[in-house]
């Protein structure tokens, strides 16, 4: 019988309907408690005290687990020290609990910039961040130092990052490191030789889990080239269907391999050009059948029930996907612009403006870009803009939004949610944009209808993440219009917190010196 036993009906069902109780023991606790229970002025009160000094004696007497492994080694000494504490110090603890992934990654990254490790005490906190959100965890492990990898190696929860030493060499961080690390080792070495890169992952490849060789693949995309051919090849047929995908983006970045070849001369098929007598036009026909030779190239002939495209459409946008906009030039003689105008007059505009757009999130033509995005139907497939302007350069990506500023007082509603999909993590607007935009947040700010409106709310606190340090200034203090709802409230309080805690990180501070 547990010590809580008699204790349990009363606090369950409440001391005046419980039955007569008592939880004296034997011994020098039980005097306690039969002191406490004659001095108590009510039963509850009696409860109460009964169970604070149960509770006390129990966590006092607590026997923790007998460890039978032996235990593990120290952590290697540090490189860096510690973030001593202070007032960023502060904004980074506030900024890995409550703040937006886009300021966690700065703080993070800002940290390991700077030659600073986390402290002890954030170790477990950021170490949980990295559990919880993937896209961080490069970030978490560049500022947790030995000591935050050894706490990774203690937990199960904290695998990710339960890697090599950092100071490992290269062979020990292969073998023995986390995927995250493994990833960066075949980058950094994509990067010096190609070809021992690729022959490490191509030795790797058959014992990892789909997972893992999806997310190793794509370390070739780095310095691409006719010799990563063959490999790219033989994932055709790899069993999962998001490795396929990812050796055919990379296949259709080689203009001169096999696979674009045999692409092309399919497409060539299905194309021919009338000649009127005013001018010569282009004609495109799906194909009527399917082929036996596409299974070699991934391609499927089986249309899937969600598909709105029909049977043909399915192929003939699988056949346009797998070569780059610069065939389809130098087969028509026609521009980037007037490729997409012919297809939006063509009776298969669906399969290839949606095969365009998807050749071109690979292959990042950047003239093919701007007029995909120009010449895109209002009313038909969805484009994924922010996902075509992150390839441009961010000078082209802010040409575009100011335009959108242009047309009308309501542009910011789609202008500002395609600003945060389009700018990934680490990147911030320029001095100038940046500028404009704050105009724009502090102008809708001064709407006091805007107190009410769901639209601003949700993206306030990323937005403030985007502009360049050298702007914070012009949100320091927002606009209030006294009446704010508590939800209008608090983003506005999150808001300033982030400007005042980026202020801090990219405030001139002496990093401590390697030793």
């Amino acid at each position: 019988m547990s010590v809580w036993t008699p204790l349990l009906p009363a606090a369950m069902v409440g001391t005046e309907r419980a039955p007569a109780w008592s939880a004296a023991l034997p011994g020098p606790i039980g005097a306690v408690l039969r002191e406490l229970e004659a001095a108590a002025p009510d039963a509850a009160t009696r409860l109460l005290q009964s169970a604070a000094v149960l509770a006390t004696c129990s966590r006092a007497g607590a026997q923790g687990v007998l460890r039978t492994s032996p235990k593990p080694a120290a952590a290697a000494s540090d490189r860096w020290p510690p973030l001593p504490a202070g007032a960023l110090q502060l904004h980074l603890a506030w900024a890995l609990r409550e703040g937006p992934a886009r300021l966690q990654h700065e703080a993070l990254c800002h940290l390991a910039e700077a030659g600073w490790r986390l402290p002890t005490t954030l170790l477990p906190l950021a170490l949980d961040l990295g559990r919880r959100a993937t896209p961080l965890r490069s970030s978490v492990i560049a500022a947790l130092g030995e000591r935050g990898l050894w706490l990774a190696r203690q937990n199960p929860e904290w695998r990710y990052a339960a890697g090599a030493s950092a100071a490992a060499d290269d062979e020990d961080r292969w073998a023995h490191g986390s995927i995250e690390q493994r990833r960066e080792l075949l980058a950094q070495e994509r990067g010096r030789d190609p070809q021992a890169a690729r022959e490490r992952l191509a030795a790797e490849l058959p014992g990892l889990a789909a997972r893992e060789r999806a997310d190793l693949i794509g370390t070739l995309a780095h310095r691409l080239g006719p010799d990563d051919e063959p490999l790219l090849t033989g994932l055709l047929g790899d069993r999962s269907r998001e490795v396929r995908q990812l050796a055919v983006g990379l296949l259709v970045r080689l203009p001169d391999s096999a696979f674009v070849r045999r692409a092309g001369e399919r497409l060539a098929a299905l194309l021919r050009q009338e000649q009127s007598p005013l001018r010569r036009r282009w004609q495109i026909e799906a194909p009527a059948a399917a082929s036996p030779d596409w299974d070699q190239d991934a391609i499927d002939a089986t249309r899937p029930k969600q598909e709105s495209l029909g049977e043909r459409g399915w192929w003939l946008y699988q056949l346009a996907s797998r070569v780059p906009l610069a065939w389809w030039s130098g087969h028509t003689g026609l521009s980037p612009a007037e490729l997409v105008a012919w297809g939006l007059k063509s009776d298969w505009s669906e399969a290839l403006l949606r095969a365009w757009r998807d050749v071109l999130l690979q292959t990042a033509e950047l003239e093919a870009i701007e007029a995909l995005l120009a010449g895109w139907p209002r009313k038909g497939p969805s484009l994924d803009a922010a996902a075509l302007l992150a390839l441009l350069p961010l000078e082209r990506r802010e040409r575009h939004w100011q335009q959108q500023l242009s047309q009308g007082a309501n542009a910011w509603r789609t202008l500002l949610p395609q600003l945060l999909d389009a700018c990934p993590s680490g990147v911030h607007l320029s001095p100038a944009f940046s500028e404009a935009l704050a105009g724009v947040i502090r102008s809708v700010l001064a709407d006091p209808s805007i107190v009410y409106d769901y639209t601003l709310r949700p993206v306030l606190p990323e937005l403030c993440c985007l502009l360049h340090p050298s702007t914070l200034s012009l949100l320091a203090a927002l606009p209030q219009s006294g009446n704010e709802t508590p939800a209008h409230a608090e983003a506005l309080h999150t808001a300033s917190r982030i400007v005042e805690a980026r202020r801090v990180f990219h405030s001139p501070t002496s990093a401590p010196t390697a030793p």
